[in-house]
């Protein structure tokens, strides 16, 4: 559209990594509609989009926040609010300072069409557009990812209601893309030079065309090079899953882990679709069948209702399963789940407490897993995702986080050949903000 040409828009995201591939693609569309488009507002900008998030009611004080700085630092430029604080409560959003469009999360591509409008200086079509789910997956992709690793969206939606969760109101039924459309996509990015691609969606184990499927047909990219899955549900890891992706020699050895509690009780208060005995026999399983495969996992302290005895529980089984890395949150009140509305709430300071403590155990076993693949001097690969001052960092196929010295210049997104030689016990137990899925 060259009457667009020059024009300036920034696009602001907060949450998960659907979130960003989504502003992400986005941001190619305007780009290719002769907009420029930047991460960071400026005070130039004509327009702004800021892609919200509600997975806790922080997340949706820190949107709305968002707004209002946009507002304040850019005063001539029109915002657009899209995101899942736009869909869950589209009047607030629609109420702050400087808001012209509100788009909920049914066809986030809408404020491509609006922002090319506003830019024009035309009235959006209306205030508030595509709250109402129909059922039909958004396709689009995108051609130049942010990351070393290409993060390729291939579902949207969720439907196990757990109780602690406000996103299957947020984001509405499941609904996939084409497998065809996914190997589209991902033979661009790879004739781009990504060598790693990871499989994401809000219920990435939902995907409705088969997903060992899908990763048997994107393994026969010959410049894929891997092929990683983001958080994964314990129940649909299960044994034949296993047996089809355990001779894949570009599958991930890595599994994160949407595990929230390692109690059966807890689990069961949640809502989750799995008890204790199915995680271990789903991960036992896997490790017989795939080599040196390593578990990281979300995990939540001071669930409502979670006595001393079940978080007792949770430390004794995540000692005895051995995770990687773990990343360990306190319980957050969500208004409008049903978790929300129990009575026998945990205080802030014994969830933070026992999440201290909980990280104190996946230190440990993270320890022993780090001191194997050292004693063992196991061979591995490192995708280079930094190279600088001689030094190079990213990880390992199984998600080990490593950083190796060189003597010559190697690019991101190379892999190198590695062993793992020592490890400094004393960092931070919780998984890196940096690696967050």
């Amino acid at each position: 559209m060259n009457s667009s040409q020059n024009k300036k828009a920034a696009i602001v995201t907060l949450g998960c990594r659907v979130n960003q591939y989504e502003s992400r693609a986005i941001g190619e569309y305007l780009e290719k509609a002769g907009v420029t488009v930047s991460e960071e507002p400026q005070s130039d900008c004509g327009v702004v989009i800021v892609n919200t998030c509600a997975v806790t009611a922080e997340s949706e004080r820190k949107s709305r926040q968002t707004v209002r700085r946009i507002n304040k630092l850019c005063p001539d430029a029109k915002i657009i609010v899209t995101g899942c604080h736009a869909q869950l409560h589209p009047e607030n959003a629609k109420a702050l300072p400087g808001v012209s469009y509100i788009c909920g999360n049914e066809k986030k591509l809408d404020c491509v069409r609006e922002a090319l409008s506003l830019l024009e200086n035309k009235a959006p079509t209306e205030k508030t557009g595509n709250l109402v789910f129909s059922g039909q997956y958004e396709n689009y992709a995108v051609s130049t990812p942010d990351h070393t690793r290409a993060y390729i969206k291939i579902e949207d939606g969720c439907e196990n209601k757990c109780t602690y969760c406000i996103i299957p109101k947020v984001r509405g039924p499941v609904r996939s893309k084409p497998a065809s459309d996914v190997i589209s996509e991902v033979k661009d990015v790879c004739s781009k030079g990504y060598r790693e691609i990871v499989l994401t969606g809000i219920e990435t184990c939902s995907y409705g065309y088969g997903l060992a499927e899908l990763i048997e047909k994107l393994s026969e990219i010959p410049t894929l090079e891997r092929i990683r899955l983001s958080s994964v549900n314990p129940a649909k890891i299960n044994r034949n899953f296993t047996d089809r992706v355990a001779g894949n020699s570009k599958f991930c050895p890595h599994f994160h882990l949407s595990l929230q509690s390692f109690c059966d009780r807890t689990l069961n208060r949640m809502k989750r679709q799995y008890n204790t005995k199915m995680i271990c026999e789903n991960c036992l399983y896997i490790r017989e069948k795939i080599k040196n495969v390593c578990f990281t996992a979300d995990m939540i302290c001071g669930f409502p209702g979670e006595t001393d005895s079940d978080f007792e529980q949770t430390l004794k089984n995540t000692a005895e399963f051995g995770l990687l890395y773990a990343h360990i949150f306190p319980y957050s009140d969500r208004p409008g789940t049903e978790a929300s509305a129990m009575s026998d709430k945990i205080s802030k300071e014994t969830a933070e407490a026992r999440c201290a403590e909980l990280r104190k155990t996946v230190g440990k076993t993270r320890n022993i897993i780090l001191n194997k693949f050292i004693s063992d001097k196991t061979p591995l690969k490192l995708l280079v995702e930094k190279c600088a001052n001689g030094m190079i960092t990213g990880h390992t196929e199984n998600f080990i986080e490593t950083k190796a010295a060189v003597t010559s210049m190697i690019n991101p997104g190379q892999t190198v050949n590695i062993f793992i030689k020592s490890h400094d016990d004393s960092l931070p137990f919780n998984m890196p903000e940096s690696v967050v899925f």
